[in-house]
């Protein structure tokens, strides 16, 4: 199947320069986001009764001049000086709140939304994954209040109702131009989650950036929560 697709002047092309943000969570913020990505998204219709939203998974490595790549075998590691470290990631859509998750009810009448993928920890999957069990995320927004920037602590609770299943219910429109943003970030978000390179290209890019591995000193996901600003400099 060809990776490209045609498009012309306003057909298929609802997408073009449409650009991704990656979710980062501000210490002392609250944030009501909706899990957008579900089996059928692609074909506009959603199916928010799913066992479980879509994610993707990597184990990866980071080196600076680099910035984070899939680990495909041991030499992976060798070369970054550390262990890989399995991270997930998925689409969400943050809706218009003030800084204590309170939904700012005419900023969200008049449409406001924002598309982000979102990169996470295995730990913090679980966490999301144990409210998922009791309430499903088709049906429940969840509210994430962040308590450490740097290493993206975040309070996880759920909401009693789901914006995005409320609009793809009652808002098709609406819900046209979530899903097909949506659909634009999650074709990207292998890209946000880590690089697919080869050891070579690798190579290569720590001999143009003068790079060097970073070596670990411990094995918790601190380590790897430091080079967020990093990789969202790497990726601009």
């Amino acid at each position: 199947m060809s990776s490209y697709q045609e498009i012309g002047f306003g057909v298929n092309d609802s997408t073009i320069g449409v650009k991704g943000k990656r979710f980062k969570a501000k210490e002392g913020e609250t944030y009501r986001v909706s899990f957008v990505w579900w089996p059928g998204l692609e074909e506009g219709k959603p199916d928010l009764n799913a066992q479980t939203p879509r994610f993707i998974g990597a184990k990866r490595l980071y080196i600076a001049g680099v910035g984070y790549f899939i680990s495909k075998s041991p030499e992976y590691e060798r070369l970054a000086g550390s262990a890989a470290k399995m991270y997930v990631g998925t689409v969400i859509c943050k809706w218009p709140t003030d800084n204590r998750g309170n939904l700012d009810k005419g900023r969200f009448a008049s449409g406001d939304f924002e598309i982000n993928s979102w990169v996470m920890s295995t730990d913090k999957y679980r966490a999301i994954e144990a409210r998922h069990r009791e309430f499903p995320l088709g049906e429940h927004d969840l509210t994430l209040s962040c308590t450490d920037t740097q290493f993206q602590k975040i309070d996880i609770s759920p909401c009693r109702e789901s914006l995005f299943r409320k609009i793809v219910e009652k808002d098709p429109e609406r819900a046209r131009t979530i899903i097909a943003e949506a659909t634009a970030v999650a074709r990207d978000l292998p890209r946000d989650l880590a690089q697919d390179l080869t050891l070579d290209q690798i190579r290569e890019k720590m001999n143009k950036g003068g790079a060097s591995p970073v070596a670990h000193t411990g094995t918790t996901s601190n380590n790897s929560a430091d080079f967020d600003g990093m990789l969202d400099d790497i990726l601009k």
